[in-house]
């Protein structure tokens, strides 16, 4: 059986090319010593260079007497990897008794990223470490002061620095809006593809080989339908199903500068371009293809409606094939399941993809400097060779730190088989716009799909919500 070292040595090529993940922005250039400064925000929105020897960076040997800091994450304990997550904050806290760390999770994006809003408005609710994916979010609250800048931390560690490869550095980087050094510590990566189902494939007379274009599929979705087989049973109760589909028909169609585009508003989400994808995403729900009852189902009910075989296909990052190593996947367990590229649209972009960083974690600005220092001591102890090596045993998953244990997981395997053929990845759409909403608002109107609106209505949506924002 093959297996794979967790260092995932395949992305240091692979993404070199990458300016962000899910949600991320940033520049081609990977290396963490870009700037040999960090950087600080005023609360002009402003950004101008710090002195890393302003800093003191030598976290580990600092004295902590009953520092209190608070961690925001989308962790969930009925999982591996909340479960070594769990662990590993109890491990730490043994080892430096002086800092407490309160864990809070919220494993719902949505849900996650209104409360992140929230808690980030207020400079006394910001939690001290907290869980994001870039973007325009991120970029707000560096340019309000909110947000520490990791690059003195990485300058002064060389020896940590080096044990990350290129998966997700574009998550901490933005460079692109004037702003030196990097801004996050990266966690993990992933890539969307398509998952399919072997046997209900077979029995309804479809071959995966031919599937290749967005035609092939929706070509095979009506076979299996014919046969009895629902193709997919979309979540769309969790909104982020419908945002990721979206991102993907765009970056198949019109390759991944698109982001770039809509966020620098070249193309509008109610012009020709984009009314193109909705009417793509309409006319796959109106044949029944995409699911029975979107707004009914959420992602775990997705999920579980394909691992029980009752549906032949699921789009969905790389997080799934890892998730597949909890024992309980019999499809998985008896190798049922496997990975197809996402399906292009125009052919030139069938080497563009969604994917790259996926979690990131950055720490707050509280003014408290143990604070501060209690909270990078956390983020190096959790990227640590060693925790990274324990989470790979139990979840493997594209890892952002070089880990030196073997993966025996024959779908992520098949997975990053295919992520070595794309060229250029980004991640959700909406996060390469300059406004905050936008991941939200376009979210929102997609919804609008199962519910009858025509592609016309769902660009005038997102547009006419954006101009409440203004002013």
């Amino acid at each position: 059986m093959k297996k794979r070292i967790a260092s995932v040595t395949l992305a240091a090529a692979l993404f070199t090319s990458l300016l962000a993940g899910c949600g991320g922005t940033g520049s081609s250039s990977n290396s963490v010593n870009a700037s040999s400064t960090g950087a600080s925000a005023s609360g002009s929105g402003t950004v101008s260079a710090a002195s890393a020897s302003a800093v003191d960076t030598d976290v580990e040997n600092r004295e902590y007497k009953d520092v209190n800091i608070t961690i925001y994450t989308r962790m969930d304990t009925s999982t591996k990897k909340g479960q070594w997550f769990t662990q590993m904050l109890d491990d730490f806290q043994k080892e430096y008794p002086g800092i407490t760390v309160e864990n809070i999770m919220t494993p719902t994006e949505a849900d996650y990223l209104d409360a992140e809003a929230v808690m980030m408005s207020d400079p006394s609710s910001m939690p001290n470490i907290f869980e994001e994916y870039g973007g325009s979010r991120v970029l707000d609250y560096i340019q309000a002061g909110n947000i520490v800048s990791m690059q003195p931390y990485f300058d002064a560690d060389q020896k940590w620095t080096s044990t990350f490869n290129n998966t997700g550095w574009g998550l901490a980087d933005f460079s692109d809006y004037g702003i030196e050094g990097y801004y996050g510590v990266p966690q993990n990566g992933y890539f969307v593809t398509l998952y399919y189902n072997e046997d209900l494939l077979k029995q309804g007379g479809v071959d995966p080989a031919s599937i290749k274009s967005w035609d092939d599929l929706m070509d095979a979705c009506k076979t299996l339908k014919s046969a009895g087989i629902q193709p997919f049973e979309m979540g769309e109760k969790d909104n982020y199903r419908f945002g990721h589909l979206h991102t993907v028909l765009n970056y198949k169609t019109y390759g991944c500068d698109i982001a770039k585009k809509l966020g620098n508003d070249e193309v509008s989400y109610d012009g020709e371009e984009e009314t193109a994808i909705y009417q793509m995403m309409i006319d796959a729900y109106e044949e029944g293809y995409l699911g029975t009852n979107l707004l009914g189902m959420d992602d775990g009910q997705e999920r579980e409606m394909f691992n029980t075989g009752k549906t032949a296909f699921l789009f969905m990052g790389s997080w799934y094939a890892s998730e597949c190593e909890d024992g309980t996947h019999e499809l998985y367990n008896n190798k049922k399941i496997h990975a197809l590229a996402f399906p292009y649209v125009n052919e030139k972009y069938a080497d563009n993809d969604m994917g790259g960083g996926n979690e990131c974690y950055y720490v707050a600005n509280t003014g408290n400097e143990d604070e501060i220092a209690a909270s990078v001591l956390l983020l190096k102890y959790m990227t640590s060779v060693e925790q990274v090596n324990k989470l790979l045993k139990e979840y493997p998953e594209i890892s952002c730190v070089n880990g030196t244990v073997e993966m025996n997981n024959y779908l992520l395997n098949e997975v990053m088989d295919i992520m070595q053929n794309s060229k250029e990845m980004r991640g959700d759409i909406e996060n390469y716009d300059t406004q905050q909403h936008m991941i939200n608002t376009v979210r929102n109107a997609l919804q609008g799909i199962p519910t009858g609106m025509t592609a016309e209505e769902v660009g005038k949506n997102i547009i006419d919500t954006s101009k409440q924002y203004e002013g």
